[in-house]
């Protein structure tokens, strides 16, 4: 659309009257007005804060998704691991590190049970046995996932686990930024019947069995604490590929 140029009137200069009665004329003020200046930057702050908002959203996106993909693929290898295995392997960190679930960079310190695994949002990674001397049920934590985006990551990664075809059951818990290295395995278990149980109040079931569709009243309850951070508890079985 074709704009019209904004003319001004040229200034207009002082202009003296008679001697000893110094008369002035009003003065026009060459340029923008403060009220036009204050408009245009309040328009100009209003489309940076716009530009911000599209950006923020674009990178939520971008980490959901990896987030997603980086899961799927650690419980792809675990599995694989698990199952070549024949159950002969303990079901802690090291399966994490020696089956190659998670790429060499996120291997920190410490050997055997003891191996430190990060993740990409910072926190830390935990493999252990649903069952007491079982090697066939297994929950992998993953720590430190950012609050703000838990109902698109929780939602993306059952979606993604899905079209891989992984069963699976999911269960989640808040915390805060001291206790994304802090292992809670304990806080699920499978009972007699094989359904995700837990005795802690504040550990939401959001999927209680493999063939269960997501629990959204206990997703919203997960989602919308106050704490920056969540604990995701993934379950697998040996042979559930």
């Amino acid at each position: 659309m074709n704009r019209l140029p904004l003319l001004r009137p040229p200034c207009a200069a002082h202009v003296h009257g008679a001697p000893g009665h110094a008369r002035m004329q009003h003065l026009r003020q060459c340029g923008f007005t403060l009220v036009e200046l204050s408009v245009s930057m309040s328009i100009a702050a209003i489309l940076a804060v716009a530009s911000l908002v599209v950006l923020r959203q674009q990178l939520d996106q971008a980490q959901v998704a990896s987030s997603s993909y980086f899961l799927e693929q650690t419980v792809v290898a675990l599995q694989n691991f698990f199952s070549n295995d024949n159950g002969a392997a303990p079901i802690n960190n090291s399966a994490l590190a020696s089956g190659a679930a998670v790429a060499r960079q996120y291997v920190g310190g410490g050997a055997g049970a003891s191996t430190q695994i990060n993740n990409p949002w910072g926190g830390q990674m935990f493999v252990g046995p649903l069952i007491a001397g079982s090697n066939t049920n297994w929950v992998l934590q993953v720590s430190g996932l950012p609050m703000r985006l838990c109902p698109d990551i929780v939602q993306s990664v059952e979606s993604t686990l899905n079209t891989a075809g992984l069963r699976h059951a999911l269960a989640g818990s808040p915390t805060t930024g001291a206790a994304v290295t802090t292992s809670a395995l304990g806080a699920v278990a499978l009972d007699a019947n094989r359904v995700l149980t837990t005795a802690l109040a504040d550990v939401y079931l959001i999927k209680t069995d493999p063939y269960a569709p997501l629990n959204p009243a206990a997703m919203s309850l997960l989602c919308e604490t106050d704490r920056p951070y969540f604990n995701l508890f993934l379950t697998g079985n040996n042979h559930a590929l």
